[in-house]
């Protein structure tokens, strides 16, 4: 509703009002907008701004009264310059690829006389898609090989990665960390015990950009440990590496996940003889500590392993893992509730009964909680993809379910993310009879899986695809190509608002050794950083590049 005292009562002040002048009462309008109506193909670092026709009272140009949104609304600051009547709105981060935004001109604003807007101004523009960049060398440590990398980006767009590299004795953990608009930084040893070697480093990100690396690592040369170390953003810094179990038995392949306040769950493979089991321990952010002892959280009824992690942004946690029924391997699920810190009981969430469940699971979660495991599975003639879905409002699983249709080949190795809202790409490999493919299926809540795609078309040996999303459901998937020479880094990109997948194409033209290993971490404005290792013909040596 139109706010005529408001309008009278400013006119007045600026004396528009005297012996007997009419007062002006037309409303102001946008003469312009930048970017314009419709549009696409807009940079992401763009400014929003709208030019009025007149005059305009400044005070009335603010956060609440010049909006951007997308899906949610876009932080950001508004400013105003009299002297060219431009209104500007400056987001806080890069905006998402390829998505469309709205602004809006609340009729709150007014002109000098006290006339607002007619109505709320709205238009709409979509943003440009990212393109790959070159790939960069981001370790320089010649004195051993580098190997098993892992990635996270934060909402700025900056990213941390850990590897193990051998110093010409044992194997080390190494971190290098990427700034948005800055570059890579240099590489640094993030533990410093000389007596054995550490491995398998895996690496989560709070929203603040406070990273925890875990890995396994001997102390007495027979077992293994799980040790962490926790990066703060804040001071640009490394802590000190932490035992964070002190079970006597060997432990191992570690992972973690942290919530959006920095807390944190860590989950491995313990063998306590004579099975393995699935264990736990919880860093808490408030007290910058790990819980004084791990938990156990598999089933007592046979060897469990290759456990995943995924935790939702309240810090509430699945866990994921194959173990041994006396029978077949299946596929169980332990969920940590935060409200209660506690963990509940181990639950089978597949039933198939004619064949093991095989290799690694893996989990993702939403920003509700919600999540979806994948696995592959023997049916008795081949191994196929199939996937659960967690509903956190019900507390339930669902029933396991197929997700491809392809009866060719064997089907393994599936890697999945997942949006915001709860959509999620899975891709893996899959045998077609001559060599191996790059095969993915989105899930879209309300609808369910669709049909399962292949992602690359060439004439070579593809595998071990891993895959990231960002918010608007567009994805990057990456995995190792052999053409016949050697195996080489490929990437393809999904479009959500078109649902589908362009062309795969070559990240790196190192034409003198082997790439491998490539791991994917997509940051919520879209940009993606994809690592990998590389044989130079010398050394192992750890690579990365950046699509935005």
């Amino acid at each position: 509703m139109k706010n005529n005292k408001f309008a009278y009562g400013v006119a007045v002040l600026l004396g528009l009002v005297v012996g007997g002048c009419v007062p002006d009462t037309t409303a102001p309008t946008v003469s312009s907008t930048s970017p314009a109506a419709s549009t696409t193909g807009i940079a992401r670092n763009t400014t929003v701004t709208a030019t009025f026709d007149e005059d305009i009272f400044a005070v009335t140009v603010d956060g609440t009264s010049f909006t951007l949104a997308s899906t949610d609304s876009v932080s950001g600051t508004v400013s105003f310059d009299a002297t060219t009547n431009i209104a500007t709105f400056t987001p806080t981060n890069q905006l998402v690829t390829i998505t469309t935004y709205g602004a809006t001109l609340s009729d709150s604003i007014t002109d000098l006389h006290g006339n607002e807007l007619d109505s709320d101004y709205t238009w709409a523009f979509t943003t440009a898609d990212g393109a790959w960049g070159s790939s960069a060398l981001i370790e320089t440590n010649n004195a051993g090989g580098a190997d098993r990398p892992s990635i996270v980006t934060d909402p700025s767009g900056n990213a941390v990665v850990v590897w193990q590299q051998f110093d010409g004795a044992r194997l080390d953990i190494w971190a290098n960390r990427y700034v948005g608009g800055s570059g890579w930084g240099n590489a640094m040893l993030i533990e410093t015990n000389d007596a054995w070697s550490a491995e398998s480093p895996q690496i989560a990100v709070d929203v603040n950009g406070n990273a925890i690396a875990v890995w396994g690592q001997s102390d007495d040369g027979i077992g293994n440990n799980i040790y962490s170390n926790r990066y703060v953003a804040s001071t640009d810094s490394w802590g000190t590496a932490a035992l964070i179990e002190t079970n006597n038995p060997s432990g191992s392949l570690p992972q973690v996940g942290v919530d959006a306040s920095g807390n944190a769950i860590a989950v491995w493979m313990q063998n306590d003889f004579p099975n393995n089991n699935i264990w736990v321990n919880r860093y808490m952010a408030n007290t910058d500590s790990w819980g004084a002892s791990a938990q156990k959280v598999s089933a007592n009824i046979g060897s469990a392993n290759n456990p995943q992690v995924a935790v939702d942004p309240s810090g509430n946690a699945i866990v994921v893992w194959r173990q041994w029924d006396g029978t077949h391997d299946n596929i169980y699920a332990n969920r940590y509730v935060v409200g209660t810190n506690s963990w509940g009981t181990a639950e089978l969430i597949e039933t198939l009964d004619t064949g093991s469940a095989k290799g690694i699971p893996d989990v993702a979660v939403d920003a509700s909680g919600n999540s979806i495991a994948v696995w592959w599975q023997s049916d008795g003639t081949r191994t196929n993809i199939y996937a659960n879905r967690y509903v956190a409002s019900t507390n339930s699983w669902g029933v396991a379910a197929l997700i491809l249709s392809d009866t060719v080949g064997n089907a393994q190795g599936p890697q999945i993310d997942v949006s915001a809202n709860g959509n999620a790409i899975v891709v893996w490999q899959q045998l077609d009879g001559a060599r191996l493919n790059s095969w993915a299926n989105r899930y879209i809540v309300g609808s369910g899986w669709g049909t399962a795609v292949l992602i690359e078309v060439e004439d070579a040996w593809a595998e071990a695809p891993q895959v990231g999303v960002d918010p608007s459901g567009n994805a990057v998937a990456v995995w190792m190509q052999n053409d016949g020479t050697r195996p080489s880094s490929w990437a393809n990109r999904y479009i959500a608002s078109t649902d589908s997948w362009g062309t795969a194409e070559l990240l790196e033209t190192d034409n003198t050794g082997n790439a491998a290993l490539l791991q994917i971490s997509v940051d919520v404005s879209g940009n993606a950083i994809a690592v990998w290792r590389q044989h130079d013909g010398g050394i192992q040596s750890i690579w990365a590049n950046r699509f935005e």
